[in-house]
């Protein structure tokens, strides 16, 4: 403990350097979760600022967290660990925190300089003098005592050392093989986030995870903007903080976008519906609120915007707000100009993306964005790599790369064909032909048996192995029926009571339902074909119907009811 004024900031520093190192502990959580340990409350020689550093430590001993200025986290401290009855001591904490919070907004709003990373090294640097100075002072004291030949003691002075070199040390000095083993191993290790398209969620294990970056191919007008969109989105609905940065459409066209998806009313039939819309987006905004997570729109203008004012911008958005950002989408690249200067466009579009990479993995988020085709990719049937606009060395830097194209007439019928062009975690160069992509309804459906997702079957009635055997005695039974109304009868009885949420790994009910469906006759009443439905009930597994077809085949088979009925 330091017993007199001589080693305080104050004596070192000056008076106000103290101030500032609490407004850096109070924006700069991974500042402080390094320093804290570190710092002693006898450092601080101002009285206020020593009862505000000790409510800090009490906060993180609870809570396991630190306490923030944006997000007010630091007025519940206060609040709550204060001195009682002691309404001088609580008035001179918060008339503290009005300063700190001036000190942001004013550098927020360039009106200060900021020069929060040179108190940090500085903060760092004069705790390695102090720590040298009682690490001098504990030599001292055990050479006199003799005990300074004792190995123990040696042993605990070398620690010491090594201790004092580490501090502010945020080297990165690699993982040993053998760390997080547990971890590693988790399905989720690496924390993705869906796209919202089935196909693409299967193909790249649920979508990108943190520090990973994917890219989009696409001529002009094709539908980058709809798929980014519809990413961020998905990430919104799963409570995801989102930024969408856009250069080119103005904010409220994006809007609309994200109303069209939870309305389900097109584009270009908004107008006419508006109060029906507004009321849609008003309930869903309802349910966002109580399920947390943001979605932040933000127009970048063309003309010299590099990515490092982007990531300037999102950490001044952080600190401000008090919260991070989870994902990231940014439409698109080409609308970027490198930070460094250079003559060569092909450089500054690999400056570009490498800086864009650099941001996910800093951050640690997914980010996705897109780059146009070169001429070629205009009405071609299938995007490929070579078609890639500018510098085609950026497909190497994306984890995750894709294109679409459209010919005249798939973008009348609002479809297109998808090629996964690169996939660093999954097998690559599948093709997607007359995938259903429509601009106006914002919806993207690709579908594939090859890949199912697990989110479609979702809700879906399921059979069981006793069902399967339920199934076969009613059918024996049904062998001397003759009336479809009467077979369609036993069959809603035996499945319409069976609860959504029996689910395992065997197939529908209503696939099994369907087998019966299936071959009933439409023409007459009699069953002509027991020998198929046989045949079909005696191999279920072998039931593949898609989700879609399963539906339409219901919606025939209750037609069917109805004819029959009448």
């Amino acid at each position: 403990m330091i017993e007199n004024s001589e080693n305080t900031f104050t004596a070192y520093l000056g008076s106000e350097f103290q101030e500032k190192l609490m407004w850096q502990l109070l924006v700069e959580p991974e500042f402080t979760e390094n320093i804290l340990q570190n710092l002693s409350v006898d450092y601080f020689d101002n009285p206020n600022l020593k009862r505000l550093f000790i409510i800090i430590l009490e906060y993180v001993h609870e809570y396991e967290k630190i306490p923030n200025l944006q997000n007010l986290s630091i007025h519940q401290a206060i609040n709550k660990y204060k001195s009682p009855n002691n309404n001088i001591e609580e008035e001179a904490l918060f008339s503290l925190i009005k300063r700190f919070q001036l000190w942001n907004e004013m550098i927020l709003n360039k009106e200060m300089l900021h020069d929060g990373d040179v108190v940090q090294k500085t903060t760092n640097d004069f705790i390695k003098q102090q720590e040298y100075r009682k690490l001098g002072e504990y030599i001292i004291s055990k050479t006199k005592t003799g005990e300074i030949k004792n190995k123990q003691i040696l042993g605990a002075i070398e620690e010491k050392i090594n201790n004092i070199i580490c501090i502010g040390d945020q080297e990165d000095y690699g993982t040993e093989v053998f760390e997080n083993i547990d971890n590693v191993l988790r399905k989720e290790f690496r924390e993705t986030i869906p796209t919202g398209v089935s196909v693409i969620d299967a193909l790249t294990g649920g979508g990108l995870g943190k520090g990973e970056i994917g890219i989009v191919l696409t001529p002009s007008g094709i539908g980058k903007t709809t798929l980014l969109t519809k990413i961020a989105n998905t990430a919104y609905e799963e409570s995801k903080n989102v930024l969408q940065i856009i250069f080119e459409d103005k904010i409220e066209q994006i809007q609309r976008k994200y109303f069209t998806i939870w309305s389900e009313v097109p584009l270009d039939e908004i107008d006419d519906n508006a109060e029906y819309v507004g009321e849609k987006v008003k309930n869903r905004v309802r349910e966002f609120k109580k399920n947390g997570g943001r979605l932040i729109i933000k127009k970048f203008s063309q003309e010299d915007t590099t990515m490092l004012d982007i990531r300037n911008w999102i950490k001044r958005y952080e600190k401000k707000w008090g919260y991070k950002f989870e994902l990231v989408v940014l439409d698109y690249l080409d609308c970027l100009d490198s930070h460094k200067k250079t003559k060569d466009r092909t450089e500054a579009e690999l400056i570009i993306i490498k800086s864009f990479e650099a941001m996910a993995g800093d951050l640690n988020i997914p980010a996705w964005s897109a780059i146009q085709s070169n001429r070629s990719g205009f009405e071609s049937e299938y995007l490929e790599a070579h078609q890639t606009g500018g510098s085609i060395k950026r497909i190497q830097k994306a984890h995750f790369f894709m294109s679409i194209s459209k010919t005249p007439a798939q973008k009348e019928a609002d479809l297109a064909n998808i090629r996964i062009i690169k996939a660093r975690f999954a097998r690559d160069g599948q093709t997607f032909t007359d995938c259903v992509f429509d601009n106006n309804k914002m919806k993207i459906i690709i579908e594939d048996s090859r890949y199912v997702n697990s989110r479609a079957m979702k809700g879906l009635k399921k059979h069981t192995s006793e069902d399967i055997e339920n199934i076969n005695k009613l059918k024996n039974e049904l062998k001397n029926k003759s009336s479809d109304i009467e077979i369609h009868k036993k069959i809603n009885e035996h499945f319409d009571d069976k609860p959504n949420d029996e689910v395992n790994d065997d197939k529908p009910n209503d696939e099994v339902k369907n087998a019966f469906s299936n071959v009933l006759p439409k023409e007459n009443n009699k069953i002509e074909n027991i020998e198929e439905l046989e045949n079909k009930l005696e191999n279920p597994d072998d039931l593949d119907e898609k989700e879609s077809d399963i539906k339409k085949i219901l919606k025939e088979k209750s037609k069917n009811q109805v004819i029959i009925k009448e």
